[in-house]
Protein backbone atom coordinates (compact mmCIF):
# COMPACT_ATOMS: atom_id res chain seq x y z
CA UNK A 1 0.00 0.00 0.00
CA UNK A 2 3.17 1.83 0.72
CA UNK A 3 2.65 3.95 -2.87
CA UNK A 4 -1.42 3.74 -3.80
CA UNK A 5 -1.67 7.08 -3.23
CA UNK A 6 0.76 8.55 -5.38
CA UNK A 7 -0.49 5.59 -7.91
CA UNK A 8 -4.33 6.17 -7.58
CA UNK A 9 -4.28 9.09 -10.80
CA UNK A 10 -1.40 7.13 -12.78
CA UNK A 11 -3.59 5.55 -15.22
CA UNK A 12 -5.48 8.90 -16.00
CA UNK A 13 -2.05 9.87 -17.86
CA UNK A 14 -2.75 7.44 -20.09
CA UNK A 15 -6.34 8.80 -20.82
CA UNK A 16 -6.20 11.69 -20.43
CA UNK A 17 -6.00 14.40 -23.52
CA UNK A 18 -2.35 15.76 -24.49
CA UNK A 19 -3.46 18.29 -27.55
CA UNK A 20 -0.95 21.38 -27.50
CA UNK A 21 0.59 24.10 -29.86
CA UNK A 22 2.88 21.75 -32.27
CA UNK A 23 6.03 24.15 -31.06
CA UNK A 24 5.03 23.51 -27.48
CA UNK A 25 6.85 20.77 -27.00
CA UNK A 26 7.97 20.25 -22.85
CA UNK A 27 6.89 19.49 -19.69
CA UNK A 28 8.43 22.54 -17.56
CA UNK A 29 6.24 25.69 -18.12
CA UNK A 30 7.03 29.42 -16.57
CA UNK A 31 4.29 31.35 -14.97
CA UNK A 32 4.37 34.97 -15.28
CA UNK A 33 2.58 38.33 -15.99
CA UNK A 34 -0.14 39.50 -14.26
CA UNK A 35 1.62 41.68 -11.84
CA UNK A 36 3.63 38.89 -10.56
CA UNK A 37 7.07 39.93 -9.49
CA UNK A 38 8.31 35.71 -8.99
CA UNK A 39 7.50 33.68 -11.39
CA UNK A 40 5.96 29.93 -10.95
CA UNK A 41 6.40 27.04 -12.27
CA UNK A 42 4.20 23.89 -12.99
CA UNK A 43 5.36 20.63 -14.29
CA UNK A 44 3.73 17.75 -15.49
CA UNK A 45 4.75 14.06 -14.29
CA UNK A 46 4.86 10.77 -14.99
CA UNK A 47 3.72 10.03 -11.60
CA UNK A 48 5.92 6.62 -11.47
CA UNK A 49 8.64 5.37 -13.30
CA UNK A 50 11.58 2.85 -13.43
CA UNK A 51 14.54 4.42 -12.39
CA UNK A 52 16.47 3.51 -15.48
CA UNK A 53 13.58 5.91 -17.38
CA UNK A 54 13.64 8.60 -14.12
CA UNK A 55 15.35 11.70 -14.33
CA UNK A 56 14.75 14.96 -12.50
CA UNK A 57 16.02 17.75 -14.81
CA UNK A 58 18.69 20.05 -13.15
CA UNK A 59 16.83 22.39 -14.38
CA UNK A 60 13.88 21.61 -12.57
CA UNK A 61 15.85 21.52 -9.32
CA UNK A 62 17.06 24.61 -10.17
CA UNK A 63 14.05 26.40 -10.40
CA UNK A 64 12.77 24.72 -7.62
CA UNK A 65 14.93 26.17 -5.42
CA UNK A 66 14.02 29.39 -6.64
CA UNK A 67 10.22 29.17 -5.53
CA UNK A 68 8.33 29.54 -1.94
CA UNK A 69 6.12 26.81 -1.32
CA UNK A 70 5.37 23.31 -3.64
CA UNK A 71 1.76 22.05 -4.88
CA UNK A 72 0.87 18.54 -5.29
CA UNK A 73 -2.42 17.25 -6.63
CA UNK A 74 -2.61 15.89 -2.99
CA UNK A 75 -0.60 17.17 0.39
CA UNK A 76 1.52 14.07 0.30
CA UNK A 77 3.12 15.24 3.20
CA UNK A 78 0.05 14.96 5.34
CA UNK A 79 0.48 12.61 8.61
CA UNK A 80 -2.52 11.00 7.71
CA UNK A 81 -2.97 10.65 4.03
CA UNK A 82 -3.59 6.44 4.45
CA UNK A 83 -5.77 6.83 7.01
CA UNK A 84 -7.96 9.10 4.84
CA UNK A 85 -7.22 6.91 2.06
CA UNK A 86 -8.32 3.49 3.54
CA UNK A 87 -11.46 5.32 5.01
CA UNK A 88 -12.60 5.95 1.42
CA UNK A 89 -11.03 2.93 -0.55
CA UNK A 90 -13.74 0.68 -0.89
CA UNK A 91 -16.65 0.89 -3.11
CA UNK A 92 -20.24 2.28 -1.89
CA UNK A 93 -23.01 -0.05 -0.50
CA UNK A 94 -20.65 -2.96 0.28
CA UNK A 95 -20.06 -3.72 -2.93
CA UNK A 96 -17.81 -6.32 -5.03
CA UNK A 97 -16.09 -6.65 -7.36
CA UNK A 98 -17.53 -10.46 -8.36
CA UNK A 99 -20.56 -8.16 -9.01
CA UNK A 100 -18.94 -6.62 -12.07
CA UNK A 101 -16.52 -9.44 -13.17
CA UNK A 102 -18.16 -11.52 -16.04
CA UNK A 103 -18.46 -15.30 -13.94
CA UNK A 104 -16.54 -16.80 -16.84
CA UNK A 105 -13.04 -15.10 -16.67
CA UNK A 106 -13.42 -14.48 -12.69
CA UNK A 107 -11.23 -16.72 -11.46
CA UNK A 108 -8.57 -16.00 -13.97
CA UNK A 109 -8.81 -12.82 -13.05
CA UNK A 110 -8.42 -13.81 -9.44
CA UNK A 111 -5.76 -16.11 -9.97
CA UNK A 112 -3.93 -13.54 -12.73
CA UNK A 113 -4.34 -10.23 -10.05
CA UNK A 114 -2.50 -12.62 -6.87
CA UNK A 115 0.07 -13.77 -9.47
CA UNK A 116 0.85 -10.11 -10.53
CA UNK A 117 0.60 -8.39 -7.53
CA UNK A 118 0.99 -10.70 -4.71
CA UNK A 119 -2.03 -9.93 -2.88
CA UNK A 120 -4.66 -12.40 -2.78
CA UNK A 121 -8.17 -11.13 -4.71
CA UNK A 122 -10.01 -11.34 -1.66
CA UNK A 123 -7.95 -8.73 0.15
CA UNK A 124 -9.68 -5.90 -1.95
CA UNK A 125 -12.40 -7.40 -3.69
CA UNK A 126 -14.36 -4.73 -2.30
CA UNK A 127 -12.21 -2.02 -3.16
CA UNK A 128 -13.24 0.51 -6.15
CA UNK A 129 -11.82 -1.24 -9.31
CA UNK A 130 -9.26 1.46 -10.49
CA UNK A 131 -7.70 1.28 -7.07
CA UNK A 132 -6.91 -2.31 -7.81
CA UNK A 133 -6.10 -1.29 -11.14
CA UNK A 134 -3.46 0.58 -9.78
CA UNK A 135 -1.65 -2.01 -7.59
CA UNK A 136 -0.88 -3.21 -10.82
CA UNK A 137 1.75 -0.33 -11.66
CA UNK A 138 4.27 -1.71 -10.06
CA UNK A 139 4.05 -5.07 -12.47
CA UNK A 140 3.53 -3.13 -15.36
CA UNK A 141 6.29 -1.32 -15.15
CA UNK A 142 8.29 -4.14 -14.70
CA UNK A 143 10.48 -2.82 -11.79
CA UNK A 144 10.42 -0.89 -8.43
CA UNK A 145 8.94 2.48 -9.60
CA UNK A 146 10.41 6.03 -8.54
CA UNK A 147 7.82 8.58 -7.91
CA UNK A 148 8.63 12.29 -9.58
CA UNK A 149 6.18 13.85 -6.56
CA UNK A 150 8.85 11.80 -3.72
CA UNK A 151 12.09 13.37 -5.33
CA UNK A 152 10.46 16.75 -6.01
CA UNK A 153 9.36 16.59 -2.39
CA UNK A 154 12.85 15.67 -0.97
CA UNK A 155 14.20 18.67 -2.44
CA UNK A 156 11.24 20.64 -0.97
CA UNK A 157 12.15 19.71 2.39
CA UNK A 158 16.02 20.36 2.11
CA UNK A 159 14.80 23.74 1.39
CA UNK A 160 11.97 23.83 4.32
CA UNK A 161 9.50 24.77 1.22
CA UNK A 162 5.55 24.04 2.46
CA UNK A 163 3.96 21.40 1.03
CA UNK A 164 0.60 22.05 -0.08
CA UNK A 165 -2.40 19.88 -2.26
CA UNK A 166 -4.87 21.13 -4.89
CA UNK A 167 -7.54 18.29 -3.58
CA UNK A 168 -8.24 16.31 -0.95
CA UNK A 169 -7.51 12.58 -1.00
CA UNK A 170 -11.21 12.22 0.10
CA UNK A 171 -12.07 14.24 -3.24
CA UNK A 172 -9.74 11.91 -5.72
CA UNK A 173 -11.40 8.77 -4.07
CA UNK A 174 -15.44 10.19 -4.21
CA UNK A 175 -14.74 10.72 -7.95
CA UNK A 176 -14.90 6.85 -8.79
CA UNK A 177 -18.11 6.47 -7.48
CA UNK A 178 -18.90 8.75 -10.28
CA UNK A 179 -17.36 6.36 -12.51
CA UNK A 180 -19.50 3.06 -12.72
CA UNK A 181 -18.05 0.16 -11.19
CA UNK A 182 -19.00 -1.95 -14.32
CA UNK A 183 -16.46 0.62 -16.25
CA UNK A 184 -13.94 0.29 -13.93
CA UNK A 185 -13.81 -3.71 -13.56
CA UNK A 186 -14.04 -3.65 -17.50
CA UNK A 187 -10.67 -2.33 -17.58
CA UNK A 188 -9.39 -4.34 -14.80
CA UNK A 189 -10.43 -7.55 -16.31
CA UNK A 190 -8.76 -6.25 -19.62
CA UNK A 191 -5.43 -5.42 -17.94
CA UNK A 192 -5.26 -8.80 -16.52
CA UNK A 193 -6.51 -10.66 -19.15
CA UNK A 194 -4.22 -9.17 -21.79
CA UNK A 195 -1.06 -8.16 -19.20
CA UNK A 196 1.79 -8.49 -22.15
CA UNK A 197 -0.72 -5.96 -24.24
CA UNK A 198 -1.37 -3.50 -21.60
CA UNK A 199 2.49 -3.65 -20.50
CA UNK A 200 3.55 -3.13 -24.17
CA UNK A 201 1.00 0.13 -24.20
CA UNK A 202 2.54 1.33 -20.86
CA UNK A 203 5.97 0.82 -22.05
CA UNK A 204 5.18 3.03 -24.65
CA UNK A 205 3.40 5.91 -23.57
CA UNK A 206 6.86 5.70 -20.69
CA UNK A 207 9.11 6.36 -24.33
CA UNK A 208 6.28 9.44 -25.49
CA UNK A 209 6.59 11.00 -22.23
CA UNK A 210 10.42 10.55 -22.12
CA UNK A 211 10.16 12.33 -25.21
CA UNK A 212 7.87 15.49 -24.32
CA UNK A 213 6.06 14.24 -27.73
CA UNK A 214 2.61 15.69 -26.49
CA UNK A 215 0.92 15.63 -29.48
CA UNK A 216 1.74 11.75 -30.22
CA UNK A 217 0.89 10.70 -26.52
CA UNK A 218 -2.58 11.97 -27.38
CA UNK A 219 -3.07 10.32 -30.66
CA UNK A 220 -2.19 7.17 -28.41
CA UNK A 221 -5.10 7.51 -25.96
CA UNK A 222 -7.30 8.90 -28.62
CA UNK A 223 -8.57 5.53 -28.98
CA UNK A 224 -9.40 5.16 -25.37
CA UNK A 225 -13.04 3.58 -25.27
CA UNK A 226 -13.81 2.82 -21.38
CA UNK A 227 -12.12 6.08 -19.51
CA UNK A 228 -12.36 8.31 -22.26
CA UNK A 229 -16.10 9.26 -21.98
CA UNK A 230 -15.45 10.33 -18.63
CA UNK A 231 -13.01 12.87 -19.43
CA UNK A 232 -14.64 15.58 -18.11
CA UNK A 233 -14.67 14.71 -14.68
CA UNK A 234 -11.56 13.26 -14.43
CA UNK A 235 -9.47 15.66 -16.16
CA UNK A 236 -11.35 19.00 -17.08
CA UNK A 237 -13.51 19.61 -14.19
CA UNK A 238 -10.55 19.14 -11.52
CA UNK A 239 -8.44 21.60 -14.08
CA UNK A 240 -11.04 24.22 -13.62
CA UNK A 241 -11.14 23.50 -9.84
CA UNK A 242 -7.46 23.70 -9.74
CA UNK A 243 -7.22 26.77 -11.63
CA UNK A 244 -8.41 29.74 -9.32
CA UNK A 245 -6.82 27.84 -6.81
CA UNK A 246 -3.63 28.55 -8.83
CA UNK A 247 -3.83 32.15 -9.67
CA UNK A 248 -4.66 33.05 -6.20
CA UNK A 249 -1.57 30.64 -5.03
CA UNK A 250 0.89 32.45 -7.51
CA UNK A 251 0.21 35.89 -6.73
CA UNK A 252 0.93 35.91 -3.33
CA UNK A 253 4.06 33.54 -3.86
CA UNK A 254 6.33 31.80 -6.06
CA UNK A 255 5.22 28.47 -6.34
CA UNK A 256 6.35 25.19 -8.28
CA UNK A 257 3.59 23.17 -8.58
CA UNK A 258 3.57 19.07 -10.09
CA UNK A 259 0.49 17.88 -11.73
CA UNK A 260 0.55 14.74 -13.51
CA UNK A 261 0.66 15.42 -17.57
CA UNK A 262 -2.40 14.86 -18.76
CA UNK A 263 -3.72 17.81 -16.40
CA UNK A 264 -1.27 20.00 -18.62
CA UNK A 265 -2.47 19.70 -22.61
CA UNK A 266 -5.67 20.73 -24.37
CA UNK A 267 -8.41 23.18 -24.31
CA UNK A 268 -9.16 22.47 -20.99
CA UNK A 269 -5.91 22.09 -19.74
CA UNK A 270 -4.02 24.04 -17.07
CA UNK A 271 -1.78 26.08 -19.49
CA UNK A 272 -4.73 27.18 -21.44
CA UNK A 273 -6.86 28.06 -18.44
CA UNK A 274 -3.96 30.11 -17.05
CA UNK A 275 -3.41 31.83 -20.50
CA UNK A 276 -7.79 32.45 -20.80
CA UNK A 277 -6.88 33.53 -16.91
CA UNK A 278 -4.49 36.69 -18.31
CA UNK A 279 -1.31 34.82 -17.17
CA UNK A 280 1.89 34.63 -19.44
CA UNK A 281 2.81 30.71 -19.95
CA UNK A 282 6.10 29.56 -21.48
CA UNK A 283 7.22 26.30 -22.12
CA UNK A 284 11.36 26.36 -20.57
CA UNK A 285 13.16 23.91 -22.57
CA UNK A 286 15.80 21.51 -20.81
Amino acid sequence: MKHLVIVLFSFILIKASFAQKPNEKSLLWKISGKGIEQPSYVYGTFHLLCAEDFVLPDTLVTLLHTTKQVYFELKLDDALINTKMMQHIKMNDSHELKEYISKENYDSVAAIFQRKSQLPFNLVSQYKPFIVSSLLYPTMLGCTPVSYENEIMKVAKKDSLPINGLETVEFQLQIFDEVPYSVQAKMLEKTLLDFDKSKKELKELVSIYKSKDINKMQQEVANELEYGQYEDLLIKKRNSNWVPLISKTVKEKSTFIAVGAGHLGGENGIISLLRKAGFTITPVLY
